[in-house]
């Protein structure tokens, strides 16, 4: 390669870096989070809770005896709703998700600890197995 164009590639990508870091250091700075108020997050586990039930048999009605899937598309249901809420609130997505976990754990909690047991809503994890394989 050439002296001339060895000079050329050379100043060409010094000034293209030099724009980026100018861009770059001259940007504003993104607006902080809104924060959920605790109004708000009761809000968010309401509606969520209240949907549950629907999600539940809708899932059991689309995939029967399919435990897998039917839990794979309520929590679909419920992403969906998480979206919908925050953008609604301009909250981020960890607002709502927080919200419903502190519900959550409210909702399996003892009775004698402030909790209002159902036992279609639980903390638990669901072990994960396989789906059965259909030659």
């Amino acid at each position: 390669m050439d002296l001339p164009a060895q000079i050329a590639g050379f100043v060409v990508a010094v000034a293209t870096t030099a724009l980026v870091v100018m861009r770059a250091a001259t940007a504003p700075a993104p607006s902080p989070p809104k924060h959920a108020s605790a109004q708000d997050r009761a809000g968010f586990a309401a509606q969520i809770a209240s949907r549950e039930d629907d999600w539940r048999g809708k899932a059991a009605k689309d995939f029967p005896s399919d435990d897998w899937s039917q839990r794979d598309a309520f929590h679909g249901h419920e992403a969906a709703s998480v979206r919908e809420l925050a953008g609604i609130s301009g909250v981020p997505y960890e607002e709502v998700f927080r919200a419903i976990d502190d519900d959550l754990h409210h909702a399996s909690a003892p009775p004698g600890r402030g909790g209002a047991r159902r036992p279609d809503r639980s903390v638990n994890a669901v072990p994960v197995k396989p789906r059965p394989i259909f030659d």
